[in-house]
């Protein structure tokens, strides 16, 4: 199981770096969305390369989780801001995005340990950028075209992040139960993950066709 996950992690790492390079080439001329995607995929590149290495080492690298999962909360919720018009829906985002950012942290340093599993912070933030994804197809049904530019990315976030949220909640469970028998979890989470990025690719190849 161990070289099937090795196989997966590479794939993924390589998908990563590959959509990091395609919307950074552009980065001055891209729009403000894909700029904040640009970054969350450098930085997501950056997290699983270090995640692989702890891994590799036999160290915990659930700290590296608690910190993950806020940098992807906030990378997530400065793009729904960023694509949204609607100055009050801007607003909001900004509030509620900037408060549950401090409970995250909160809940790090004193309820969930760095070396469990944060499930809870997770079900938070996974939950909230749910509800900012479900606002998104709200707000572009009806809409013109040109509005609609984002939402294979928004499909993608919201299939992702709603997995995500299943596997991480029974996290700490996850810990007492032995790696085979969480095979068939890590493996869906890692080709949803991997869906997530080809609709990256795909609306990107999209936008730049129309262009």
């Amino acid at each position: 199981m161990k070289d099937h996950l090795l196989l997966f992690n590479f794939v993924t790492l390589a998908l990563i770096a590959i959509l990091g390079i395609l919307t950074s080439l552009k980065f001055k001329k891209n729009e403000l969305p894909w700029k904040i995607i640009a970054l969350y995929l450098i930085g997501s590149f950056v997290t699983n390369v270090i995640t692989y290495v702890f891994w590799e080492m036999k160290w915990n690298n659930l700290k590296i989780l608690h910190i993950y999962s806020i940098f992807q909360f906030v990378s997530f919720s400065a793009f729904y801001w960023s694509t949204t018009r609607n100055r009050t829906k801007q607003l909001l985002i900004l509030v509620f995005s900037g408060t549950i950012t401090g409970l995250l942290i909160l809940n790090s340093i004193w309820f969930e340990s760095l070396q469990d599993f944060n499930s809870m912070g997770i079900f938070i933030s996974n939950g909230t950028l749910i509800v900012y994804s479900v606002a998104y197809f709200f707000e572009v049904l009806g809409a013109e075209v040109n509005a609609k530019k984002f939402l294979i990315v928004n499909a993608g976030i919201l299939v992702f992040i709603s997995e995500s949220l299943v596997v991480f909640l029974f996290g700490n469970f996850l810990k007492k139960v032995a790696l085979i028998d969480q095979a068939v979890l890590w493996y869906t989470h890692i080709s949803t993950y991997i869906i997530f990025l080809l609709l990256i690719l795909w609306n990107h190849a999209k936008l730049d066709r129309i262009r």
